[in-house]
C-alpha cells in the first residue's frame, strides 16, 4: 500500500471484495497508466463541454424558403379524437415544445401560408392533447384567411380520419363567405358522410345568413338524404331568425324529410317566444306526419322551459292521438328535469284521461325511482288508479333491484296489499332472472295470484332452459308451490 499517497499503488492492486493480491509487470503498469489517463481526460472534457452545448435549431425556427418547399399533403394529427393517426407512439419532445410555444394567436396571425403548412407538418407524430388541438385549430383558422379552399380540403380530410369537426366548420365558413356555390358543390361530393354533412351544414348556415332565398333554392341540387336534410335545417334556422313569415311559407311548400327538418327548426325557434301561436300553426298543417313531428318538437322545447304550461296546453288538443303524443314528449322531458313533480302531475286529475299511462307511466316511475326510490315507492302506493299504480310499482321494483336489491326486498316485504306485493315481486324476479335464474324462480314462486305466477314463471323458466335446461327442469320438478297443470306446461 502506498501510504505516502494515501491510496493503493499500481504495483499491488488490492481487490477488497475477493481478498486477492495481483502483481503487475512493468509493461502492464505503463499500459494501465495510459488507459487511466485517457479515461480521465474524456470525463473531464465531457463535464466541461456539456454546459456549453447547444441543440440545433428546430424546423420551425428556420426561415421558410418559398412555397415549393412545403407543398404536398398534410395530415391532421393533433385533432384526432382518439390515438394519433401516425403509428409512432413516441413523441418528439423538441417538436412538441416548439409547437406549444407557438400557440399564440398574435404570432399565428403573422404566419404566411407556407409557414402554416410547415407548422402543421411538424405536428406529425405528436400526441393529441388540448394544447396541440388548440394549436391546430388556430393554424387552420389562419390558413382559412389566406386560402379557404385549401384549408377546407385539409380539414375535410382530417374529419374523414376522425379529426375535430371544428376544423372543418371554421374552414368551410370562410369558404362559404366568399364562394358559397363553389363550396356547396365541392362539399356535396365528399366521400365521407360525416365530412360532407358537417361542411354542408356550415356552408348553408353561413350562406343563408346573407341570402336565405338563394341558399334555400340550392338545396335541391344536393344529393337526396342527409345532405339535403342537414342543409335544410341550417337554412331554416337563419331563415326563421330573419323573416319568420317567409320561413313559414317556404317550409309549407316543401315535402317529405326536408319539410320535417325545416319545420322542426322553425318550431324550436318560434316556440321560445310564442309557443301557443306555434301550436296553432302546427295544427293547420295538412300533413299528419308534419303535425305529429312538429308537436313533438314543440312539447319537448316547451317542457324544458315551462312543463306545467306545456301540459296544460295539451288539454286543448282535441285529437286523442296527437294529445297523447304531445303529453308523452313533454312528460319525458319533464321527468328528466324534475321526476318528483312529473310523478305528482301524472297521478293528479290533470293527467286524465288514464289512457296516457301507457305512454308515460313507466318512464316517469323509472326516473323517479332512479332519483329517490324510497319516495317513489311511497308515491306509487298512494296512487288510486289500479293501472297506473301497478305500472309504477313494477317500474320502481325493477329499478330499485338494480341499484340496491337489499332495500328493494325490504320494501316488497313491507307491502301489505297482496296485489301490490305480487306486482313488485314479479318485476323483481324478472329483473333478477338476467343474472340468477334459480333465485329469480324462487322469488316468482312467492306470487299468490295464479295468473301472475304463471306468467312470471313461464318467462323465467323459458329463458333458463336456454342456458341450463337440466337445472330449470330440476327446479320445476322439485317445487312444491307450482300447480300441477302449470308444472306440465313448464316441462314441455
Amino acid at each position: 500500500m502506498d501510504t505516502a499517497n494515501g491510496g493503493y499503488s499500481l504495483e499491488n492492486l488490492w481487490f477488497l471484495d475477493f481478498d486477492l493480491q495481483i502483481p503487475f509487470s512493468s509493461a502492464m503498469k505503463k499500459y494501465l497508466g495510459f488507459v487511466l489517463f485517457c479515461a480521465t481526460s474524456f470525463c473531464v472534457g465531457y463535464l466541461v463541454g456539456v454546459p456549453f452545448s447547444k441543440s440545433p435549431s428546430s424546423v420551425s425556427e428556420a426561415p421558410v424558403q418559398g412555397d415549393a418547399q412545403h407543398r404536398g399533403e398534410f395530415v391532421s394529427v393533433a385533432s384526432h379524437a382518439g390515438e394519433p393517426r401516425t403509428t409512432l407512439k413516441t413523441v418528439n419532445t423538441k417538436a412538441q415544445k416548439t409547437a406549444l410555444s407557438s400557440n399564440h394567436a398574435t404570432e399565428i396571425e403573422k404566419l404566411t401560408l407556407p409557414e402554416i403548412q410547415a407548422r402543421l407538418q411538424e405536428m406529425n407524430g405528436m400526441e393529441a392533447n388540448a394544447a396541440t388541438e388548440e394549436l391546430e385549430q388556430n393554424l387552420v383558422a389562419r390558413w382559412s384567411q389566406l386560402d379557404p379552399i385549401g384549408a377546407t380540403e385539409y380539414a375535410a380530410e382530417a374529419v374523414a380520419q376522425g379529426g375535430n369537426l371544428s376544423l372543418l366548420q371554421t374552414a368551410a365558413t370562410a369558404w362559404a363567405e366568399t364562394d358559397p356555390i363553389g363550396a356547396s358543390q365541392w362539399a356535396a361530393i365528399l366521400d365521407s358522410p360525416l365530412a360532407r354533412d358537417t361542411a354542408l351544414g356550415q356552408i348553408f348556415g353561413t350562406w343563408s345568413s346573407t341570402n336565405p332565398s338563394q341558399a334555400a333554392s340550392a338545396i335541391a341540387t344536393l344529393p337526396m338524404g342527409s345532405a339535403q336534410t342537414v342543409a335544410t335545417s341550417a337554412v331554416a334556422k337563419s331563415f326563421a331568425k330573419g323573416n319568420l313569415n317567409a320561413a313559414l311559407q317556404w317550409a309549407e311548400g316543401l315535402s317529405g324529410p326536408v319539410q320535417l327538418a325545416a319545420t322542426r327548426e322553425i318550431v324550436n325557434l318560434w316556440s321560445n317566444s310564442d309557443p301557443e301561436a306555434t301550436g296553432a300553426w302546427i295544427m293547420q298543417q295538412g300533413s299528419p306526419q308534419v303535425r305529429r313531428e312538429a308537436l313533438r318538437a314543440l312539447a319537448e322545447n316547451w317542457a324544458k322551459r315551462d312543463p306545467s304550461a306545456a301540459l296544460d296546453y295539451a288539454q286543448k288538443i282535441s285529437d286523442v292521438h296527437l294529445r297523447n303524443s304531445f303529453v308523452s314528449s313533454a312528460i319525458y322531458k319533464f321527468s328528466d328535469s324534475n321526476p318528483m313533480a312529473a310523478a305528482n302531475w301524472l297521478s293528479s286529475d290533470a293527467a286524465k284521461p288514464p289512457d296516457i299511462y301507457a305512454y308515460v307511466g313507466w318512464k316517469v316511475s323509472t326516473s323517479y325511482a332512479a332519483f329517490d326510490p324510497g319516495s317513489a315507492a311511497g308515491w306509487a302506493s298512494s296512487i288510486t288508479d289500479d293501472r297506473l299504480r301497478n305500472q309504477a310499482l313494477s317500474a320502481i321494483s325493477k329499478s330499485w333491484s338494480q341499484t340496491n336489491p337489499t332495500e328493494a326486498v325490504q320494501w316488497i316485504g313491507s307491502l301489505r296489499d297482496a296485489e301490490s306485493r305480487d306486482v313488485a315481486t314479479a318485476a323483481f324476479s324478472e329483473q333478477l332472472a338476467e343474472e340468477n335464474p334459480a333465485t329469480a324462480a324462487q322469488w316468482a314462486s312467492r306470487i299468490s295470484d295464479p295468473i301472475r305466477l304463471s306468467i312470471s314463471l313461464k318467462k323465467i323458466v323459458s329463458d333458463w332452459k336456454k342456458i341450463d335446461p337440466n337445472a330449470a327442469r330440476s327446479f320445476v320438478l322439485s317445487s312444491t308451490v307450482i300447480p300441477a297443470d302449470l308444472r306440465q306446461k313448464l316441462l314441455q
